[in-house]
């Protein structure tokens, strides 16, 4: 981005908020805080003070940590009388602060690592399939199997963190046991580059879209799953853009395509004896408009009983987990959580699903911290436990 352009979509989108505070009451972050300066509307107001009237003026410290305060849920921009774009105004204020050296040094570290190891972990990306080893029988197509016709994206949550190694454990099973003809980018997959985009750095996701983009392709995959909700965003939303071009194959998440193998009865669910609850992951919900495909999957398990919590859909409440909060304020991140898993527990329900891992780890450890007595998994792993009942 020119810095010409850069300024001009800071002063363009600052200049029309009205103040009417419409997003104070559903950010999560403002809910935690509870200073004005924490707002939606008290950024934007900072904004048109330093670009809007000043051009060139530097971001205080406490202005950039303001700035990084934010889950990036989208609640706002949902709210917003004015329609304001305010996900891409915190994403350039970002960009800002990664300009004049604000940024925090664990956003700059986490770039550092994405563009030397391709992924969000300490671990070489050469390891990406070593979630696999907890399948009883390690398939030998899981590895960038030339003409399967769906590649699962696993993305990095999934590949490198021990408890969420299980949702695509579960995906394969299911996968296997509707007979899908299906495959992985291995090692060849890299992170789909929303942490850059969280972090200040969104043109450096180009590489990362372009690489991702042509392996899938070069597989002839007619359709790509993931299961992660920032990666189905990021795909379905960013690289286009970013490609100028369709991606040339279909993309679905992975409820989607667990509910049509549901439908074409390749899966069948037994009945469960559970109470359950839903948290849409923000990325996958409010910004995607994936809401009903995991709903119907947890009503189509007999003997289920589905809760929902006092917000959901488009309005359900953050997690903590996303615009790598936990990078810049991890105390805070777990606030938002801990609140989030207290709703959950409301519903009484026994088993809290999600539909995106980085979701999950939050609400699980904050269910363990606030000692509630709730598990919680995901959609395919829930899927899973009928299926084998």
């Amino acid at each position: 981005m020119s810095s010409g352009s850069f300024y001009k979509n800071l002063i363009d989108e600052s200049l029309i908020c009205g103040r009417c505070g419409n997003c104070r009451s559903d950010c999560p972050v403002y809910q935690e805080i509870g200073w004005e300066s924490a707002a939606p509307r008290a950024k934007i107001s900072l904004a048109r003070e330093l670009f809007a009237r000043q051009g060139d003026a530097k971001i205080s410290a406490e202005y950039a940590k303001r700035i990084t305060q934010c889950t990036m849920c989208g609640a706002c921009t949902r709210a917003c009388a004015a329609r304001i774009d305010l996900q891409t105004l915190w994403k350039d204020l970002r960009t800002k602060l990664v300009t004049e050296g604000k940024a925090p040094e664990a956003y700059n570290a986490m770039a550092g690592n994405l563009k030397t190891r391709k992924n969000i972990s300490n671990f070489a990306n050469t390891t990406r399939l070593d979630w696999a080893e907890d399948l009883d029988e390690v398939p030998d197509y899981l590895d960038q199997e030339q003409g399967a016709e769906i590649v699962y994206f696993v993305g990095c949550v999934s590949s490198f963190f021990p408890r969420a190694a299980q949702v695509p454990v579960a995906m394969v099973q299911l996968l296997e046991k509707a007979e899908v003809s299906f495959t992985t980018l291995g090692p060849e997959e890299w992170c789909c580059g929303f942490p850059l985009l969280a972090a200040g750095h969104g043109d450096e996701i180009a590489e990362f879209a372009r690489h991702n983009v042509e392996k899938v392709r070069s597989l002839g995959a007619k359709t790509l799953v993931t299961g992660c909700a920032s990666c189905y965003h990021v795909w379905s939303h960013v690289y286009p853009e970013i490609l100028g071009e369709s991606l040339g194959f279909r993309l679905v998440h992975a409820t989607e395509m667990l509910f049509d193998l549901i439908n074409e009865g390749k899966l069948v669910p037994n009945e469960l004896d559970k109470t359950v609850t839903y948290h849409d992951p923000c990325d996958l919900g409010r910004n995607s408009g994936v809401i009903q495909a995991p709903r119907a999957i947890i009503n189509s398990i007999p003997g289920v009983k589905f809760i929902e919590m006092a917000t959901y859909g488009e309005e359900s409440t953050c997690c903590g987990g996303g615009g790598n909060l936990q990078g810049a304020d991890q105390g805070l991140a777990e606030a938002i959580a801990r609140k989030r898993i207290q709703e959950a527990a409301a519903t009484r329900a026994s088993i809290v699903v999600s539909a995106c891992q980085q979701c999950e780890q939050m609400l699980e450890k904050a269910a363990r911290t606030e000692k509630l007595p709730v598990q919680v998994m995901d959609v395919a792993e829930l899927l899973l436990m009928s299926v084998e009942g």
